[in-house]
């Protein structure tokens, strides 16, 4: 297990709520940033040097980060550096929104040494985005893109999202395509989730036709696969696709269980061996924004399950470990399970197959 740390910052503010979301945010709001900002460098202070690993990633996350003008991401970017010490060459990302960016801004994030760029663009078709309650079109994200590269950015990724209300295979394909032009080096695609009680909860009770059924949902899966492998990107995960060498070394640690720490209210952590979290509760947290809350958590699952999201699968006896049956028993479960879930050389993956009902799979394979 990696001796080195990745630290995830929680930028609770969002200008307006998307329709789909169900993360923790509050309502931007100046002075309330600013009394983040503070309990936020009061929480560097009381971590400081206290785990003696490097860091080796960071990741501004949320919310929204891109609210936080560049010098005060510059300013948590050094207090950072001076409360823990990093490796030679961190990755370093910022997830931003379209519309708050300007080349201006992405020349001096690049300048100050944010090197990953994480660009919530959701899709390149202007009626989808208004759907989903989005502040950019797609002209605007081609152009940020355009932008982020000319800033000197040589590793962007961008969120997709299948399943959209509306959303035909033929529009999915096309902001598919869209991406590929615009040469990114990363993809994170994933299924709309509806939760219960947002707006699109709403929206599907009134139009349930409006959203596409699982057959519909495994056909873009699967064409989505094919597509991206055809134009050089790695499948490394069952959302996310990258070009060689440009896999999120951030997301991986939490994949692979390897330690990160959280700061900012809401977000979790695992240092130790052992998960816990911060209230999701902006008021509480800037009260103490050191109280965390302990999680219960069972390693040889956890490493198990995350692990089995990845290309590279996992050993079996990781497998082993993680279910406490018996070797006859594992094949047996892998034999039922052999259109989802391949064995070979000691490891065991998901199929593509297996990647599109990965959560039954799971379940029946470890439980």
């Amino acid at each position: 297990m990696s001796e080195s740390l990745g630290i995830y910052v929680h930028v609770p503010f969002c200008r307006t709520k998307c329709r789909y979301c169900d993360f923790y945010r509050v309502g931007e709001s100046r002075p309330k940033i600013d009394r983040f900002l503070a309990a936020l460098h009061r929480e560097i202070d009381g971590w400081r040097s206290h785990h003696g690993r490097e860091v080796e990633t960071i990741f501004f996350g949320g919310g929204t980060p891109s609210l936080l003008t560049n010098p005060e991401v510059g300013a948590v970017l050094s207090h950072l550096a001076a409360a823990f010490r990093t490796t030679v060459d961190p990755e370093i990302t910022v997830e931003a929104n379209p519309s708050d960016l300007d080349p201006a801004k992405l020349a001096e994030l690049r300048e100050m040494g944010v090197n990953r760029l994480s660009i919530g663009i959701q899709s390149f078709s202007d009626r989808e985005l208004r759907l989903l309650g989005r502040r950019h079109d797609a002209a605007h994200a081609a152009q940020v893109v355009g932008w982020a590269r000319e800033a000197g950015f040589d590793n962007l990724s961008i969120d997709l999202m299948l399943a959209i209300p509306g959303q035909t295979e033929a529009s999915f394909r096309r902001s598919l395509e869209r991406a590929v032009e615009l040469e990114t080096d990363h993809l994170s695609l994933y299924l709309l989730e509806v939760h219960e009680k947002s707006e699109m909860d709403f929206l599907r009770r009134e139009r349930p036709g409006l959203f596409p059924g699982e057959e519909a949902e495994r056909r873009r899966y699967l064409a989505m696969h094919d597509r991206l492998c055809a134009a050089g990107f790695e499948h490394y995960e069952i959302s996310n696709f990258a070009r060689h060498g440009k896999r999120g070394r951030h997301n991986l640690r939490y994949w692979r269980l390897e330690p990160w720490l959280g700061l900012g209210p809401s977000a979790h952590s695992f240092v130790d061996g052992r998960r816990f979290r911060h209230p999701a509760d902006l008021g509480a947290w800037l009260a103490d924004p050191m109280a965390i809350e302990a999680l219960d958590n069972d390693p040889a699952q956890e490493l198990a399950m995350l692990g089995l999201r990845l290309d590279e699968g996992i050993a079996e006896e990781t497998l082993i470990a993680a279910t406490g049956a018996s070797a006859g028993e594992i094949d047996r479960r892998l034999r039922r399970l052999r259109r989802f879930v391949e064995s070979s050389a000691g490891r065991i993956r998901l199929t593509t197959e297996g990647r599109v009902v990965s959560n039954p799979v799971l379940t029946e394979l470890l439980f």
